[in-house]
């Protein structure tokens, strides 16, 4: 085939794939109006939780507790950090015993998930399920980490169907890679969990050896967030708390890019650590040292994304845009540029302006539509970067958002006090400034309140 042949091919391709994103997004409304999670997550809190491995080697939940031991995790240092959940993991490679943590948080009544395994007999899974089933803080169970191998992907279906079955309340997870996509997809259609856990671990397993989070990296987000929302699932990402330390630039775009997508709580890797320089909390000789280097960052970075939860739980994300890009085709499928002329938004908000000493400033927008049909839209700096000992004041960015001329002002979730805030708009628009990786939630003002927010 010619080369211009070519050229007409991939252009098709990648028309077909829009006209598909499309539909999906029409249609999510009614195919997650009533699934497992839309009804789980009523009535609880955005959630922001963390994996516990037993880095303490506590006893196990049922054996007496020794004389010289404080217990493990520390729930009022865990409040501390802003964390409402903890999925304990221990049982995988990474722990030594069953559910040691599960202790003090039980004795707490902190919310909880359990990992589980593909193990047989069945009868030993349903064992540790039943263990902690009249428990109104376990909130669930994740099935599997990275269950890749289809022997263990039926075993992992044959548990989801018995939980539906015999324990409706309880909500069931995978995780997975974010960046793995054909493993993420084969193992949610073979298993159909409720929710799915993205690991997104930046400079960890996605974007090693890169200056700066990489183009199809979002597209790996903006494809799970489409994916979940149109099937119903929750929407949940582990951010990459462990291993090499962050910038706080890189935890925060870590956390608002997954929000502007549309994302429905964090899950993180993990709650301790063997280095104070990252987890929450870091361990030496099986013993709890106290709050790593990061906590207090990651303490009031929780904290926004609580105030920002209360609403964006009530939102149906629609889609995200990059001002910085046109809309272009990766491995891991579309980028979608603010220009691209789609019929997705309202088009109030005519344009995003960044910081003019950028030929292409690195903006991106999330829109989102409530049950009223309001459309609210996240713009996030994508500016980060990898150096822990930057001048973070140097990645922040002004915003200059330009509106249509029947809008004379916006109002705004403040993410660090709660509060809704009116902006009156001058010559048509409005101007902030935007930390590094950091975004805010925003609507028209027409006389109807936020979403979730009293």
């Amino acid at each position: 085939m010619p080369a211009d042949g070519e050229t007409v091919m991939i252009r098709v391709i990648f028309r077909l794939l829009l006209v598909t994103a499309m539909a999906l997004v029409w249609t999510t409304a009614v195919a997650g109006a009533d699934s497992r999670y839309h009804r789980w997550q009523n009535k609880k809190s955005f959630v922001i939780g963390a994996m516990y491995y037993d880095l303490a080697y506590g006893p196990v939940w049922w054996k007496p507790v020794p004389k010289n031991f404080r217990g493990d995790p520390v729930i009022d240092v865990l409040k501390q950090a802003g964390l409402n959940l903890l999925d304990e993991v221990s049982m995988s490679s990474g722990g030594h015993t069953w559910y040691p943590g599960l202790r003090t948080v039980r004795r707490q009544k902190l919310p909880f998930l359990t990992l589980a395994g593909p193990w047989e007999p069945f009868e030993h899974f349903q064992t540790r399920v039943n263990w902690f089933a009249e428990d109104s803080n376990f909130f669930g169970v994740q099935l599997a980490d990275e269950p890749q191998k289809p022997a263990n992907q039926t075993i992992h279906r044959r548990q989801q169907v018995w939980i539906e079955k015999t324990h409706p309340r309880l909500l069931t997870l995978i995780c997975e890679s974010l960046t793995n996509t054909p493993a993420w997809q084969a193992e949610w259609t073979a298993i159909k969990s409720d929710a799915i856990i993205f690991q997104w671990y930046p400079y960890g397993t996605s974007d090693g050896r890169s200056p700066t989070i990489t183009r199809p990296v979002l597209a790996c987000l903006e494809r799970a967030a489409r994916h979940c929302e149109s099937h119903g699932l929750g929407f949940f990402v582990a951010r990459g708390i462990r291993s090499r330390p962050k910038s706080e630039s890189t935890l925060r775009l870590n956390t608002f890019a997954a929000l502007a997508a549309g994302c429905r709580g964090f899950v993180d890797f993990t709650w301790g650590a063997s280095s104070p320089e990252s987890g929450y909390v870091w361990y030496k000789d099986k013993t709890y040292q106290g709050p790593s280097h990061r906590f207090q960052l990651l303490a009031r970075i929780n904290r926004e994304v609580a105030h920002l939860g209360r609403c964006l739980l009530k939102l149906r994300a629609v889609r995200t845009y990059h001002v910085d890009l046109r809309t272009h085709l990766t491995w891991a499928g579309p980028n979608y540029g603010f220009d691209e002329p789609d019929k997705l938004r309202t088009g109030k908000l005519v344009a995003v302006e960044g910081s003019p000493i950028e030929r292409a400033p690195r903006l991106m927008v999330g829109f989102f539509r409530d049950p009223a049909d309001q459309e609210y839209f996240m713009v996030v700096n994508k500016r980060e970067s990898r150096s822990v000992d930057v001048d973070h004041d140097q990645l922040a960015q002004p915003v200059t958002l330009r509106f249509r001329d029947d809008v004379t002002a916006v109002e705004r979730l403040n993410r660090e006090t709660g509060k809704v805030e009116r902006l009156p708009l001058k010559d048509g628009a409005v101007e902030f400034i935007l930390p590094g990786g950091t975004g805010d939630l925003l609507k028209v003002s027409n006389g109807r309140p936020f979403a979730g927010i009293k």
